[in-house]
């Protein structure tokens, strides 16, 4: 462990690490950590950070928050910009009221209901590759047009073949991904100033919003006449049984801004990374697809793909080395102590997810695809926050069964008809979550059913 000073002091060794987490914090958080310890203070100009990446250590920060004692509401203007006060972003009070009244539409059992749209959707992608004669696939670009084609049929109750200007709002989607990370990170390091080093991702990154917005407002003035029973619809209706409380039309835009992007963009890479992965380990692709063999006949609904074990280890993998965003960020409102050491109010506290998932300290091969991490002995001993591609606490994602569910479908969907393989080697590219730095680019070959 080590406590640094002031920039001035700092030279080579950790000014440039820091600068470095805005454009790429994989390497950033893996140098802090290697180097400096588990727990590492720093003043970067008027900021003070703690970067931590031990179990016990986020523990104690997810318990602090719960007490009250922790806020993210230090990222409110930065991340108002996209999120509004939706959840992702909405202070304590309201933040509290909104997940409460979400929760129940969110839950393993109530997610079930959209398990027919992931199946139709999926079959739709399989069935159109099938009937290629290429086999040589973006696979990447599939997933995204697949992935937004279930959130519009979820969110708003319609086929996107009904939509104009998809490709519009697809590129609305990157542009929005590519732009969201420097803003953030800049907000959080350098309190915003820092900003002014990415002007044209900030001018793209405000036009990609409107576009989105725009278009969500527009669908939920639909729903406003003719409400149904999609997602967008059922939060409208939503009451809490306790409070009576009701969203308001302005936060159900903030909501669905939310979900749409959120949902969408941690889904596509998580998946691209999983395809990408299997490719490259063709032995353990064999052995997920043998496992799927055995249940070919049985319906892919909830309760049938919890069979299929060796392909969610495999998946858990997955989101180990490839989580859905390298670090997420607190403020402490109040002195306190974490890992033994105090921490004065005002310190922004980095949870470094990535260097957790990967600490040789928890995992028996911390840089290697290996499902049997989630599968073997040593699984059932590990730390809760070991592995926590979720979130954790008060503020663990409200999507999680909906995003399992869905990964699981498309899985098993494309496993059931190809085998793939694939060609590059590709890294990790930043944007606001953790995606490949290329499209992955595969061959699928047809199985014998």
């Amino acid at each position: 462990m080590v406590v640094l000073a002031k920039p001035s002091i700092m030279g080579h060794t950790l000014l440039v690490p820091i600068f470095q987490l805005i454009t790429n914090p994989v390497s950033a958080l893996t140098h802090i950590h290697a180097k400096y310890g588990d727990q590492v203070f720093v003043n970067f100009f008027n900021s003070k950070l703690l970067f931590v990446c031990n179990p016990e250590h986020i523990a104690e920060v997810y318990g602090l928050e719960g007490k009250g004692l922790m806020s993210r509401d230090f990222m409110y203007e930065a991340k108002k910009l996209l999120f509004g006060d939706g959840l992702v972003n909405s202070k304590s009070g309201l933040w509290t009221k909104q997940r409460r009244l979400m929760h129940p539409l969110f839950t393993s059992e109530a997610i079930a209901v959209w398990g027919q749209h992931f199946v139709e959707e999926a079959d739709r992608l399989a069935n159109n590759l099938k009937k290629s004669t290429n086999p040589d696939v973006n696979l990447s670009s599939e997933l995204k047009v697949l992935i937004q084609r279930i959130f519009i049929r979820v969110l708003f109750g319609k086929s996107a073949d009904t939509m104009e200007d998809a490709d519009i709002l697809i590129d609305s989607m990157s542009a929005i991904t590519n732009g969201l990370a420097p803003h953030l990170v800049t907000e959080t390091i350098g309190k915003g100033k820092l900003k002014i080093l990415f002007p044209f991702h900030a001018w793209r990154l405000r036009k990609a919003i409107n576009h989105l917005t725009t278009f969500v407002h527009k669908e939920i003035q639909v729903k406003n006449d003719q409400p149904s029973h999609d997602l967008i619809s059922l939060l409208m209706q939503a009451r809490d049984k306790r409070t009576g409380y009701a969203m308001t039309k302005e936060l159900l835009k903030d909501e669905a801004v939310n979900l749409f992007f959120a949902g969408q963009d941690t889904t596509i890479n998580t998946l691209s990374w999983f395809f990408y992965l299997i490719g490259k380990h063709q032995s353990i692709q064999d052995e997920i697809i043998d496992e799927i063999k055995k249940h070919r006949k049985d319906q892919l609904t909830q309760e049938n793909l919890t069979k299929l074990t060796y392909t969610k280890a495999a998946l858990y993998e997955t989101l180990r080395l490839y989580p859905p965003t390298t670090a997420l960020a607190t403020q402490a409102i109040k002195d306190v102590m974490i890992g033994k050491r105090s921490v004065i109010k005002g310190t922004t506290i980095i949870i470094s997810m990535y260097a957790a998932h990967r600490d040789k300290a928890l995992w028996e091969r911390p840089d290697e695809f290996y499902p049997e991490h989630f599968i073997n002995q040593a699984a059932s001993k590990r730390h809760k926050y070991a592995f926590f591609p979720f979130g954790g606490g008060l503020h663990n994602c409200i999507g999680k069964h909906f995003a399992e569910l869905e990964m699981m479908v498309i899985i098993v969907t494309l496993l059931r008809e190809f085998k793939i393989i694939t060609h590059a080697d590709i890294k990790e590219a930043f944007s606001i979550t953790l995606k490949p730095n290329i499209d992955v680019m595969v061959t699928l070959i047809p199985l014998n059913t």
